[in-house]
């Protein structure tokens, strides 16, 4: 049981880990720690971690996966928070090339016109 607190303290430091990648815009580096946290988790919960819990570890356990639970949804709103700014970055950038491309236009000169109709005396 006190293996299952040891890898579940550790998985509170990668969860605080992943958010400040998260904040810091670092989503691939997020994402090695999230699969390793996922790793870490994995292994705390497993059957042979979690056998025979005494009453003082069982409170320390159930306090522990509170304290992940609401890490867990502040890296789900920062998540989505980024999310929510690369979509806006996106747009923004599209709205500017459509930009660039109005004025290429209007820089480019504009042919005469040939044609075999128009007669050149009027």
């Amino acid at each position: 049981m006190r293996a299952a607190l040891t890898l579940l303290d550790q998985a509170i430091a990668m969860g605080n880990l992943e958010l400040a990648h998260l904040a810091a815009g670092e989503v691939d580096k997020a994402e090695e720690v999230a699969f390793g946290r996922d790793g870490v988790m994995n292994a705390a919960l497993a059957e042979d971690n979690l056998s025979a819990p005494d009453g003082e570890c069982l409170d320390s356990l159930v306090a522990k996966l509170e304290e992940l639970k609401t890490l867990q949804a502040r890296i789900i709103d920062e998540a989505t928070r980024l999310r929510r700014s690369i979509g806006q970055e996106i747009m923004r950038t599209g709205q500017e090339q459509k930009r660039h491309q109005g004025y290429g236009r209007a820089v480019r000169p504009t042919p005469r016109i040939r044609s075999s109709f128009i007669s050149r005396n009027s």
